[in-house]
């Protein structure tokens, strides 16, 4: 399988190492505007490209993988999907529900893989405390408090219009994980510091959450911080309350306080990273021809909630959904 990315900055960067380090796949070709940031892949074996469009069109990838930023998602994905080959698309999927449909639509024309890059759905902590929720350790869970915070670094991060700020470029994980472990969201109350602006120096954003059960979840989403990206989360259930943050401990580590007392329920590195975990099961989906987890149509939930969070931000109301 030979593979081109669109885009060379961080996520480029774990794009190439994580295709690049499977059995049977090559990255062929990468692309970004910044030739400094492509040139360091070049003795690596990638052919550089001024623009992403040149490198689809070149025919020299079977995969494209788009690690660039959130506006420019849907039409990559969609001339690629036109010239016949399978897409790894970074989340968001799109800036607008809209242009997810239209992703949706191309795929399933060119009946190619569209993947989207939702990777706590192969992050250890996250599948652990799924499995909680829906196996019934927790009980009835009553709560849910998620945070997944870190800096605006890059100029297209501070481009809320075309990029949508800390809603999609953070929140959207969560988003994801919520209604993947809980099921459909039904009510969102949202505010934000990018309401009413094109652009944000600094962006955070908080949304409560009503789901079809009674459970409530609140997410916090910054781009404001001044130390290190984190993330954590909080399950509370009327059997017990699972935590996990990735500030408190340098492995896996989730605790569960239940009647029988406190007790960690997983403490052990991940065996393998969940971007590795990612990229190695959409290579096995497309050689395989079999569904990939987080296709374009399964990712569509979260963008269609992210839209209603920015929406409630927007007006100020809450938003059913």
């Amino acid at each position: 399988m030979k593979v081109a990315i669109c885009g060379a900055g961080d996520m480029g960067g774990v794009h190439f190492d994580a295709f690049s380090k499977l059995r049977g796949v090559s990255v062929v070709g990468i692309c970004d505007p910044d030739s400094s940031a492509a040139g360091r892949f070049a003795g690596r074996g990638a052919r550089l490209f001024a623009k992403s469009e040149d490198m689809i069109d070149a025919g020299l990838a079977d995969v494209i993988s788009i690690a660039a930023p959130t506006q420019v998602h849907t039409p990559l994905a969609i001339r690629a999907l036109a010239k016949g080959l399978h897409v790894f698309c970074e989340k968001p999927m799109a800036r607008t529900v809209a242009d997810g449909e239209a992703m949706v639509k191309a795929a399933a024309r060119a009946k190619r893989t569209l993947a989207i890059g939702y990777v706590l759905r192969f992050d250890d902590a996250y599948r652990l405390a799924r499995d909680y929720v829906r196996g019934g350790q927790l009980g009835a869970i009553g709560t849910v408090r998620t945070s997944r915070c870190g800096r605006s670094e890059t100029a297209w991060l501070r481009d809320v219009e075309a990029n949508g700020g800390a809603v999609f470029e953070l929140l959207t994980h969560d988003l994801d994980w919520l209604q993947w472990s809980l099921g459909p969201a039904k009510r969102v109350f949202a505010r934000g510091l990018a309401k009413g602006k094109k652009t944000v120096e600094r962006d955070y954003c908080l949304a409560v959450l009503r789901f079809g059960d009674g459970t409530v979840a609140h997410l916090e989403g910054s781009l404001a911080e001044a130390g290190d990206f984190y993330a954590a989360y909080e399950i509370a259930g009327s059997d017990g309350l699972l935590s996990y943050d990735t500030r408190k401990s340098a492995v896996l580590e989730a605790r569960l306080i239940a009647p029988g007392g406190l007790r960690t329920v997983c403490e052990s590195p991940q065996n393998e990273s969940p971007f590795a975990r990612q990229v190695r099961a959409f290579v096995e989906a497309v050689w395989s021809g079999k569904e990939y987890e987080v296709c374009a149509e399964a990712a569509m939930p979260a963008l269609r909630l992210a839209s209603a969070v920015c929406e409630s931000i927007e007006s100020g109301g809450p938003v059913d959904l």
